[in-house]
């Protein structure tokens, strides 16, 4: 990994003659479409947007490579001895690398999976500097050493005099020196002290293939097997269970969990013009039917966890399970949420997702533009959630989060920021995630999920239990180390048992301006090599027209 980008440093010392734009740009693009390949699993409407999303994605290396190309011509102008006065080509490089980062978590996709830190999700040392940065402080790490042994390479091994940097040394100081104080740091952070919450959490991880298309006898089969994968849970464990979380969606049964607002209005769809006009009092008691049939299903299922119980308990365990809400108001709303079903069978907290999946959804125009709307398949469109929740069971917090959210790392982490900055602050004890994967059939896109939850977890310094549907089923600690995980394709349950991480993170404190920081330079430097080209281009055209006989 810390060689991983010499090919790319290289380029940026080829002759400007060159054509190097286009193959990088393919060579990107096929990286990016190879890596994400799972994504067309999902939907057949999904290919264009792989396709369209890979081909945005092979942009960000061309752009690195061209801004270090016009720090090349800058220094040349300027002189090498003006250059030994400077910070080291390294810092400048991951300043760069870590801004385009930044512009692509927030620009357009909002997805973090395969940044560059993520490469080291597997060695906890290396990665325990994410409570600082995040995975940008990760990126940044490996950037530096990158730049630092290319210049090295360069001078000593191929022995041609860069361009770019009058000695390597001063970048393989500040590299070494930044490596060293990462793996000191890290192995600090690793053996901080944290403590045990006492209580156990069912995972329940399972393989049931779903359609964007699914009718509601689909839907009430994959409640059936997960409910009685439930009571198999608990049944099967020798401790008490406190809670067992259902992946995404899996809760919901064919019916969502319904609720009404203030400003009480019935659709236009819900009218019948043969019928007397359905009054709001009369939609508020139909919705209240509802929750109770939602409530007494749930209720079943506690009783049966209860009785199949082999550790003698008052309570049976809550349920913490992905499922559809749905509020009526002035207008209705349909969300992708998190229901809590505490120990006495009450409705304790609901959770509706922020971070809507693009394409998935979500799809732009789509109310605006009919045509797109009639090739939209059904189930796509919702709301979007505005605020984080916790979950406070007996002895321990939960945070909700769904889906992609891990992999938008600023997703779990500005709800962290967002509850720590409440007038009572109150971090959770671990963070759930429900997710369904399945669509993606096994492939790499289920890894990435895995290692952006890890770098999550560290960032937030709060283990991360995920229940997954086809998905990553596991068990994170505070330090990003993965304690237990479902195989691919294995449907079972882990009993997690987390431990209390009282640390709060800079990330949490602080966020991610220092990378927003090196964003807002990298966008500078992309304006200024915008305005060269189109003054440059101005001047050939100018040129053009002079020669040009009258």
């Amino acid at each position: 990994m810390f060689i991983a980008l010499v090919p790319l440093l290289a380029i940026a010392e080829v002759s400007p003659s060159s054509s190097w734009k286009r193959p990088l740009y393919a060579a990107s693009l096929a990286y990016w479409l190879l890596s994400l390949q799972g994504l067309r699993h999902a939907h057949p409407l999904m290919f264009l947007p792989w396709i369209a999303l890979s081909g945005y994605l092979a942009i960000y290396p061309v752009l690195f490579v061209a801004l270090l190309r016009r720090l090349r011509l800058t220094d040349n102008r300027d002189g090498s001895q003006g250059r030994r006065d400077r910070v080291p080509l390294c810092l400048v490089g991951a300043v760069v690398w870590v801004g385009l980062e930044w512009i692509r978590n927030y620009f357009f996709t909002g997805i973090s999976v395969l940044m560059l830190g993520h490469a080291l999700a597997d060695m906890p040392m290396l990665i325990q500097i994410a409570d600082l940065g995040g995975t940008y402080a990760v990126s940044f790490v490996i950037v530096c050493v990158n730049v630092a042994m290319f210049d090295a390479l360069n001078r000593w091994v191929v022995q041609r005099t860069s361009s770019v940097s009058d000695s390597p040394m001063k970048s393989l100081v500040t590299a070494g020196g930044l490596l060293v104080a990462t793996m000191v740091y890290g192995a600090m952070s690793m053996n901080a002290e944290t403590e045990p919450t006492g209580k156990t959490i069912a995972l329940l991880g399972g393989n049931e293939l779903t359609v964007y298309e699914q009718d509601i006898v689909r839907e009430q089969e994959i409640f059936a097997t997960y409910g009685q994968m439930a009571i198999d849970a608990v049944a099967k464990s020798n401790t008490r269970i406190d809670a067992v979380v259902w992946p995404e969606s899996m809760f919901s049964g064919g019916l969502p969990w319904m609720t009404t607002g203030a400003d009480l209005m019935v659709p236009e769809f819900m009218q019948n013009p043969a019928a007397a006009p359905l009054q709001p009092e009369q939609l508020r008691f139909a919705v209240e039917s509802k929750q109770n049939d939602f409530l007494d299903r749930a209720n079943s299922i506690q009783r049966a966890m209860r009785a199949g119980s082999t550790v003698p308990t008052e309570a049976p365990p809550a349920i913490i399970g992905g499922c559809g809400l749905v509020q009526y108001a002035d207008r209705p709303s349909q969300y992708s949420g998190v229901v809590w079903v505490d120990a006495t069978g009450n409705m304790s907290g609901t959770y509706s997702k922020n971070h809507l999946v693009l394409f998935g959804e979500t799809i732009p125009l789509v109310h605006s533009l009919p045509w797109i709307r009639d090739i939209v398949p059904p189930g796509l469109g919702l709301d979007r959630g505005t605020q984080p929740e916790h979950f406070d069971l007996d002895g321990i917090s939960l945070m909700p989060n769904l889906c992609i959210e891990t992999a938008v790392e600023r997703i779990p982490v500005n709800h962290m920021h967002q509850l720590n900055s409440r007038a009572n602050p109150k971090l959770p004890d671990a963070i759930v995630t429900l997710t369904n994967d399945v669509w993606f059939h096994d492939s790499a896109v289920v890894d990435h999920h895995l290692r952006c939850a890890q770098l999550v977890a560290v960032g937030c310094r709060c283990p991360i239990l995920s229940a997954a549907n086809g998905g990553p089923t596991v068990w994170i600690d505070s330090a990003g180390r993965v304690v237990e995980r479902l195989a691919k394709g294995q449907s079972d349950v882990i009993y997690a048992q987390p431990r209390r991480d009282s640390r709060i993170s800079l990330y949490v404190r602080i966020g991610s301006w220092p990378a927003g920081l090196m964003g807002a330079a990298t966008l500078c430097g992309l304006a200024w090599m915008t305005f060269e080209w189109l003054m440059r281009r101005r001047k050939r055209s100018a040129i053009a027209e002079t020669a040009l006989p009258n």
